[in-house]
């Protein structure tokens, strides 16, 4: 127990004190163990960041790789966001066309008698004003100006020189060329003298256009016509109206143009404000005279015969238009009885002739059957018109086709008409014409009415194939009145 307790004691107590070498000595070895430590990982970091290093690189090189694909798609995506802007642009529409119907929409002869300088100056004038006026009206835009003229440049050109414009009529073929060199999208297209060429063109282009989503603006210049009525106004109830304007030429537009309320545009001294008016006399009548036949009731019978006289007409109309007899001669001496009819460009060549009635046989004539063998062969009266007839070709075939209401008995339509009322026709031709006309029904008796010239009238009452008409059979015949398909009744006077 002692001894134990002895022990104890001495782990109590503090060891004796250690001499100031010894212990500066183990601070040394102690220090030098952690710096040879230190110096061992120093190899092992090195390596380290050696590696780190290296991996640093290639992911300097990715990175660097990765940045110029990363601008390089920045500006793909830029040339894509001003594609698109442009694109949306485009389909939100700044297009903006003008048809213009030249037979009507005539530019001043001030600018076409200036020749290629009036063209660049006439389209030059027609840009600034549309421009301008759809600045104003719907704000500063990128708009793209597009100029469709369609005329008949020969027809208009021959006017021209109709009217006393003989400078106008010389320079016009600069004057269009200048109007088409001012501007790539300005056109003046000669569409020929076919009969409302210029309008089949104008009323296609105005629907294709209308439809278009870029299409902005429409400035039609055809107000001077009401035949374009039908066209615009079924693009209004289609939901165009909004892309409408009307570009005024003539001072006064047709009433049925005015009707439909579209904004109009007025260029001021860019067209005629009237139209070109052409004072020339009728075509005048040339009378042939009947050679004197015998009769044996009568010495001679001198029959003129006048124009005026609808062929083909009944007796009872011939009476009650009947007046006193109007020769040349009494024209000669009297010259205000002649007419001077004005006429437009549009009718130059479809003069209204003034009918005067059937002269008077003598009274002291026979009225006999016998007389009237005398006189069967009438003659064929001609006119001193502006038209010849090609012989090569039918008179269906001329452009227009001669009138046949004219030529047989009374056209109502006038300087209105569509067909030609100045042909230089023969005999042959009359019966052309009669032959022509017996192939179309006569609406009277097509609608199941009476017709009140009877076996006069020039039209057909009845199918020429009757019962043997397959066209009647499919339902495609023209003569559809009842019996019109029937063999017709032989009166016995004309066996």
């Amino acid at each position: 127990m002692y001894s134990e307790t002895n022990d104890t004691n001495k782990d109590l107590c503090p060891a004796p004190p250690q001499p100031l070498a010894h212990r500066v000595g183990f601070c040394f070895e102690q220090l030098r163990g952690e710096i040879l430590q230190m110096l061992g990982n120093e190899a092992f970091h090195t390596e380290k960041i050696q590696k780190l290093e290296a991996e640093l690189s290639v992911y300097k090189r990715a990175y660097n790789d990765v940045d110029t694909e990363r601008r390089q798609l920045e500006k793909v995506k830029q040339d894509a966001v001003r594609e698109k802007e442009d694109l949306e642009n485009q389909i939100k529409g700044f297009r903006v066309v003008v048809l213009l119907d030249g037979d009507g929409a005539i530019f001043s002869p001030e600018l076409i008698s200036q020749g290629r300088v009036g063209g660049h100056a006439a389209a030059q004038k027609l840009s600034d004003y549309i421009l301008q006026h759809l600045s104003l009206n719907f704000g500063a835009n990128q708009y793209q100006l597009w100029v469709y003229v369609f005329l008949n440049k020969r027809g208009l050109v021959d006017t021209f020189g109709r009217v006393g414009n003989i400078t106008v009529k010389s320079r016009f073929d600069d004057f269009v060329m200048g109007f088409n060199q001012a501007a790539e999208r300005f056109l003046m297209v000669d569409v020929g003298d076919a009969k409302e060429a210029a309008d089949a063109k104008i009323k296609a282009r105005l629907e294709d256009e209308l439809r278009l989503p870029q299409t902005f603006k429409i400035i039609f210049g055809g107000c001077h016509d009401n035949g374009y009525v039908t066209n615009l106004r079924s693009q209004i109830t289609a939901g165009f109206k909004q892309k409408l304007i009307l570009l005024r030429s003539y001072t006064e537009m047709a009433a049925g143009i005015v009707d439909l309320e579209l904004p109009v545009l007025t260029i001021p001294e860019l067209f005629l404000e009237k139209k070109l008016v052409i004072l020339s006399h009728p075509p005048q009548m040339v009378l042939n005279q009947v050679a004197p036949a015998k009769s044996s009731r009568t010495g001679s019978v001198e029959c003129p015969v006048s124009m005026s006289t609808p062929l083909g007409s009944s007796e009872q109309d011939q009476g009650a238009s009947a007046a006193p007899e109007h020769t040349m001669e009494t024209e000669r001496s009297d010259p205000t009885r002649r007419l001077s009819m004005p006429s437009t460009y549009s009718s130059a060549v479809q003069v209204t002739q003034k009918r005067v009635p059937t002269p008077d046989l003598d009274s002291s004539g026979s009225t006999t059957s016998e007389a009237s063998d005398d006189l069967l062969e009438l003659p064929i009266p001609t006119f001193r018109g502006s038209r010849h007839v090609n012989p090569n070709i039918p008179l269906s075939k001329h452009k227009p086709p001669p009138c046949t209401l004219f030529y047989l008995a009374n056209c109502k339509h006038g300087v209105d008409c569509k067909y030609g009322h100045d042909y230089l026709l023969g005999a042959e031709h009359f019966n052309e014409i009669r032959v022509n006309a017996k192939k179309a029904p006569c609406p009277a008796i097509n609608k199941g009415e009476v017709c009140v010239w009877g076996d006069d009238c020039c039209y057909g009452h009845h199918c020429s194939l009757s019962t043997k008409c397959h066209f009647f059979k499919q339902g495609r015949c023209k003569f559809v009145g009842a019996d019109m398909h029937k063999e017709p009744k032989i009166n016995n006077s004309e066996i």
